[in-house]
């Protein structure tokens, strides 16, 4: 078979076509290889010529009949899957691929190894039009960077419209963007004792714009130090809002990884907390797993120099990534949040039951509080109290709003 190349969306659209006429399913995955200006600094551009040549002889070798390769540029791929059955059935095509590139290459006369992410859309599920399923599919393969295992099936449908960084950018610069808050409650005092900070994006023509969406764009290009920016003065100007107010509550702010990996962020931070008079036990900052293990030794230093000014580490996200418990004695983590896929329907389900009660009783002896995500509703409420956790957070509780309308209420609730 050989390697097609032109533009994405005109190849898959007879493919498309085609599929839809049989009521057949039809796949887009994205290949994107990594580091390739480090390796010619470090091998040579032989060697990456070589190394692109055989990547695209691997990838031909397990293409299925009906399947087909598509090269979009310098070490960029695309492969048009068809009769991909679910989600699932992606994620090992996602695998087979994955497992191409474990062995080096011999390019030029050298072993390189080379790295690669993988993004998949599926028609019907994240689009019917060839363009917006060829988006789809490069933006997962964006988001998988960020993934443990490098690959990712889409997770949400992003608009037709869609958004690009000079589009983030200026809702920066706008005001077009402003945090929600969605309460914590403490379960032992049934009282609301924080709230997190959710960035949410209303475009002037195209509307709301989900975080889903934008915040991809902004780790993938570059922008995410001027989206942390805002973030933390936003998050930093509304504790110091809800002090004013005589309210105590700490607001959480949530860093992804990519944010995590950015140079002089605890500069940034605590700068942020003396400009807004805010005191650092005030801000909770919400650190995933994923952030953790990418640089141990960095990410360590980092939040001990938090943690010694007073700011509160919240391991975000627990039990979904692949961190080692053992990496937990190195970050000075004061909170765990578990991770609602645990939370949400554990009580018809013993062994998310019985994994939340373990986590907790772990939390707890390594001397942090629990707080339990995606609680939806009063039975599970009740079964967290009963099972010690410290605070909860979900549909049950509150759904996010905006900040001043959060703020309004609480401040009228009896204390």
């Amino acid at each position: 078979m050989t390697v097609r190349t032109g533009s994405l969306p005109e190849l898959l659209a007879p493919r498309l076509e085609a599929a839809v006429g049989d009521g057949q399913s039809l796949g887009v995955m994205c290949i994107g290889m990594q580091d390739l200006r480090r390796l010619r600094v470090h091998a040579g551009y032989a060697a990456v010529d070589d190394l692109l040549r055989q990547s695209a002889e691997r990838l031909t070798a397990i293409l299925r009949p009906g399947d087909e390769l598509v090269e979009l540029g310098s070490g960029d791929f695309a492969m048009i899957l068809t009769g991909l059955k679910d989600s699932q059935h992606a994620l090992l095509a996602a695998a087979r691929v994955q497992r191409l590139f474990e062995s080096p290459f011999q390019a030029a006369g050298q072993p390189v190894l080379a790295l690669v992410s993988v993004g998949l859309a599926m028609y019907p599920e994240h689009g019917d039009q060839p363009e917006l399923l060829c988006r789809q599919a490069e933006q997962a393969m964006l988001q998988a960077r960020h993934e443990p295992d490098r690959m990712l099936v889409c997770k949400s449908r992003i608009t037709p419209a869609g958004v690009d960084p000079a589009d983030l950018l200026t809702a920066i610069n706008d005001g077009q963007l402003s945090m929600w808050l969605q309460p914590i409650l403490d379960l032992r005092r049934r009282k609301i004792v924080g709230a997190e900070a959710l960035a949410r994006w209303r475009h002037p023509q195209k509307g709301d714009i989900s975080p889903g969406v934008f915040i991809p764009v902004a780790e993938g290009s570059g922008m995410i130090s001027h989206f942390t920016r805002w973030s933390v003065n936003a998050c930093l100007q509304l504790v110091a809002e809800a002090r004013s107010r005589g309210l105590d509550i700490p607001i959480a702010l949530n860093l992804s990884a990519t944010a995590f990996a950015e140079r002089g962020l605890v500069e940034q931070l605590l700068g942020g907390l003396k400009l807004w008079g805010v005191a650092p036990r005030d801000l909770v900052l919400e650190v995933t797993e994923t952030a953790i293990v990418a640089d141990v030794r960095r990410g360590a230093q980092q939040l001990q120099q938090l943690n010694a000014a007073g700011v509160r580490v919240s391991i975000d996200d627990f039990g979904v990534g692949n961190a080692s418990v053992s990496y937990l004695k190195e970050f000075p983590a004061t909170e765990m949040k578990i991770d609602q896929s645990f939370v949400t329907g554990m009580l018809g389900d013993l062994r998310s039951l019985q994994i939340v009660k373990a986590m907790i009783g772990f939390a707890h002896q390594m001397g942090m509080r629990v707080v339990a995500e995606g609680v939806e509703d009063k039975a599970t409420l009740e079964a967290l109290g009963d099972l010690n956790c410290n605070l909860a957070q979900g549909w049950a509780i509150g759904k996010p709003k905006p900040a001043a309308e959060f703020m309004d209420e609480l401040a009228a609730a009896p204390r």
